[in-house]
């Protein structure tokens, strides 16, 4: 049966391979956002669970420096600097609403510069390190559009769920149910980014 990704053992093998080059980075990722969640729930204060979030995060770029594996995947520049954007906007507003409001002010932002580098750079930053992820050649430009668009989508949900819930409704949703909406958005995006075979012949 074959795959988006090709047919058969080769496949699996290049499934097998991306897994092992980048799992580090995905159990790193996982971490800090159930660090953030369980912090959240403990003290209650959003505001400080995003400045120890990023406090985590900082560290873990610190100790790369002194480990073989990668724990910041393909984006790790781009990667520091949003994540010092974002801890630098916690300390500076320190204020509940805002907090909640980072996900869709920080995604909207990302999701321009996604946009600008699939437009006008056919997804040369962007597009080529997402699909360091991914089994497959994929178009870069349509990889880096599409995952703008999944940005403004992420953002908009965000910004939805925070104007009209709770804080703690916020926090789940942020921490588990935002997740399987952005996966199901990423995988439509990926299947119009693969490239057939004729394609990437």
């Amino acid at each position: 049966m074959e795959s988006m990704y090709g047919k058969g053992e080769p496949a699996k093998e290049a499934q097998k391979s991306k897994w092992e080059q980048n799992k580090y980075s995905i159990y790193a990722d996982l971490a800090l956002g159930a660090l953030f969640f369980m912090a959240g729930k403990l003290t209650g204060d959003v505001v400080l669970a995003a400045i120890v979030g990023g406090g985590a995060g900082l560290s873990l770029i610190a100790l790369q420096r002194f480990v073989k594996v990668d724990l910041l995947g393909g984006f790790a520049v781009f990667g520091t600097i949003m994540l010092l954007i974002s801890t630098a906007f916690s300390l500076v507003l320190q204020d509940s609403y805002w907090v909640q409001m980072k996900s869709t002010a920080l995604g909207l932002f990302t999701a321009i510069l996604f946009m600008v580098d699939g437009v006008f750079r056919r997804g040369a930053y962007f597009g080529a390190r997402f699909e360091r992820y991914m089994p497959g050649s994929l178009h870069h430009n349509r990889l880096a559009i599409g995952m703008s668009i999944v940005g403004i989508i992420s953002a908009g949900g965000n910004y939805v769920v925070a104007k009209n819930f709770s804080e703690d409704f916020w926090l789940t949703y942020t921490t588990f149910l935002d997740f399987p909406i952005f996966m199901l958005s990423f995988f439509i995006i990926l299947r119009w980014a693969r490239k057939f075979k004729d394609e990437a012949a």
